[in-house]
């Protein structure tokens, strides 16, 4: 079993500290990403306000703070599965800020985004399920910066973990 406290810091960059942070240092990568989406699950199921909500004028709205999960998630999915297939080749990295816009007139279905985070979870396992100890261990460039395709569960999960205490710090 792999544990979030076995990677080494040259894994990954110093940008994502505060992600893997925020996770318990015991988390397994077997369990990390069922775990991180039974938890959004959870929160997402327990949001009375309308997803087109944003606390302040030019904050994103709950469904483009989740919908920027949804498709971090399956940039970052789409990097571990270049990775594990050992492939170098760099890949860039990508403006969270142009996504979002493009999401500006979107409505934001409770049903459908938790259809599309549940989807894109089962995606995001089913790359990592066949993976051997070794081809997660293959590192590759994104954005400029090294990776290992075995940091990537954590990261997803990371990042959802902190949008979620955003979405419940500001936003509920």
């Amino acid at each position: 079993m792999f544990l979030l406290k076995d990677l080494d810091k040259s894994e990954y960059s110093e940008y994502y500290t505060p992600y893997l942070s925020l996770l318990d240092k015991e988390t397994a990568l077997e369990s990390v990403l069922l775990d991180s989406i039974s938890q959004t699950v959870k929160l997402v199921n327990s949001i009375d306000k309308p997803f087109s909500y944003s606390y302040a004028k030019g904050k994103w709205s709950i469904g483009q703070v989740l919908q920027h999960n949804l498709d971090t998630e399956r940039i970052f999915a789409y990097r571990a599965l270049r990775f594990i297939r050992n492939d170098a080749t760099p890949l860039p990295g990508f403006d969270q800020d142009l996504f979002v816009e493009a999401l500006a007139d979107s409505a934001f279905a409770k049903a459908e985004l938790l259809s599309s985070m549940q989807s894109t979870r089962q995606a995001t396992i089913d790359v990592f399920k066949n993976a051997t100890a070794d081809s997660l261990q293959f590192r590759g460039v994104a954005s400029g910066q090294f990776m290992t395709a075995r940091v990537i569960p954590f990261l997803i999960a990371g990042h959802s973990l902190h949008h979620e205490n955003i979405i419940k710090e500001r936003y509920l």
